[in-house]
């Protein structure tokens, strides 16, 4: 993208965004209302490390043609995940997604359908949003669900704007386990409300985590947030929190995993409050990180403090099956101070997708997927355990991602990769007390010999060393 839109060097060459087709006085008189002197200013929160040092080398007087082909070789040197044999996850997953599921979501009424405000003209896309919201519902075993957000990370801080709004008070805990990611984007939401955040620190045995944070409750907390599995991969008695987090009146949000909700004990059958999450593993790539689609489901006393959409099914004059957008508390509907959000938008092209994969795999399906990826960590865990150099710095069960350590791990993920192998996140960056630490995840798309490769990579590298 930045060969495409030339964002240069910001110091030598001019930045026009020729496709929209700005003239110099338009671009002029855009800068001065936003106060800028140049449209390198604009872009200036662009890490300079991933700006070009010099134009894309493409002659003048080229035809469309070969400016194609040209293109096409600048793209052919990125190596697309395909490409590698990759145990990467940390919230973004690689799955296999149906032919059908393209041929389907690809439909015109489909793919150009966008904002459903006119129940009339729109009956079959909101009839695709009702049924994603039934499927969240099935997954998390909650009365409710919205339409979709646009990510994981916005789904968690809106589940906790949601939370504050019920119980009006204003102090929230969440565990260190919890996608770093999602915990920054949370602390964005809140910055400015009052709201005041304790981070509780994570140990290697969840059942310590459940003590920390029951030693941290008090009156004023209005919500706990945990994620299950957790940001490592372990699973949480989800019912334990619950109990104490309930006996001081505050609500229970957890982060789900809709995969691992195939196999696991949903939210809902244990007590929790709010559930949200990412459902990219459900119908859409991994496409550099995005784009996500995020969820929230509730019990049904709090459904009127849910954010953006949420589409209900009624019958017409002659009994006919309808649906129609409801419950539309958004800042365009009401006034702002009694918004739910302002959220104007929302994933519905990715929800599709996930209504879709969901419907075409069944509940064995997934059911299936699951089981096999759980094996897979399994087994790729036990692989792992037969190089004594290899340590395994936390305990508990987990699903399909797991946490394991080696000196060196830095420098010994970057040869893998020149390998065509990608072991897994590097836990350094995020959470610097785990040095050396690596987070590893398997899916369906894992298989015994990709694992078995991986292994033989490994021991030859340390073996050199």
């Amino acid at each position: 993208m930045t060969q495409l839109i030339k964002v240069l060097s910001a110091k030598k060459y001019d930045f026009t965004m020729a496709y929209i087709l700005n003239t110099k006085t338009q671009i002029k008189e855009m800068l001065s209302g936003l106060g800028l002197a140049s449209t390198q200013e604009l872009f200036s929160h662009i890490p300079e490390k991933i700006l070009l040092s010099q134009p894309v080398a493409i002659a003048s007087g080229l035809s469309e043609q070969e400016v194609s082909i040209k293109m096409n070789d600048l793209a052919g040197k990125n190596k697309p995940l395909s490409g590698y044999n990759s145990f990467l996850g940390a919230g973004c997953y690689d799955h296999y997604l149906p032919a059908a599921l393209f041929s389907l979501l690809s439909r015109s009424e489909f793919y150009t359908a966008y904002t459903p405000y006119q129940p009339e003209c729109s009956q079959g896309t909101l009839q695709a949003i009702y049924e994603f919201q039934s499927y969240i519902c099935l997954l998390t075993s909650l009365d409710a669900a919205n339409a979709s957000l646009y990510d994981g990370a916005s789904a968690l801080a809106e589940s906790v704007l949601m939370a504050l709004r019920i119980n009006r008070k204003n102090k929230v805990l969440i565990s260190e386990a919890v996608h770093p990611n999602y915990r920054k984007v949370m602390a964005t939401y809140l910055k400015g409300t009052g709201c005041q955040i304790r981070e509780l620190a994570f140990s290697s045995n969840a059942d310590s985590d459940l003590n920390t944070m029951k030693n941290s409750l008090d009156d004023t907390v209005s919500c706990v947030v945990v994620q299950n599995p957790d940001f490592f991969g372990r699973l949480i008695d989800l019912s334990a929190w619950a109990q104490s987090v309930h006996e001081k009146g505050a609500l229970f949000v957890s982060v789900s995993d809709p995969f691992s909700l195939a196999l696991l004990k949903a939210p809902g059958d244990q007590f929790v409050d709010i559930a949200c999450g990412e459902i990219q593993a459900f119908g859409s790539p991994v496409s550099c990180g995005g784009p996500g689609c995020g969820f929230i489901s509730a019990r049904s006393k709090f459904l009127r403090q849910m954010p953006g959409r949420i589409v209900g099914r009624t019958a017409d004059k002659e009994g006919k099956p309808g649906y129609c957008l409801t419950l539309q508390t958004r800042e365009q509907h009401i006034r702002r101070e009694k918004a739910t959000s302002n959220i104007c938008s929302n994933q519905s092209l990715n929800a599709l997708a996930a209504a879709i994969y969901m419907s075409l795999l069944g509940r064995q399906g997934l059911a299936e997927n699951a089981l096999t990826a759980l094996n897979l960590a399994h087994y790729m865990q036990s692989r792992l355990s037969e190089i004594k150099e290899v340590t395994f710095p936390l305990e508990g069960e987990f699903f399909n991602e797991f946490v394991w350590a080696l000196d060196g791990a830095f420098d010994l993920v970057k040869k893998l990769r020149r390998s065509g192998c990608i072991a897994g996140l590097v836990l350094d960056s995020y959470y610097p007390e785990m040095k050396n630490s690596i987070l590893s995840c398997c899916t369906e798309m894992t298989t015994k010999k990709k694992v078995d490769s991986f292994i033989d990579s490994l021991k030859n590298i340390i073996s050199k060393k």
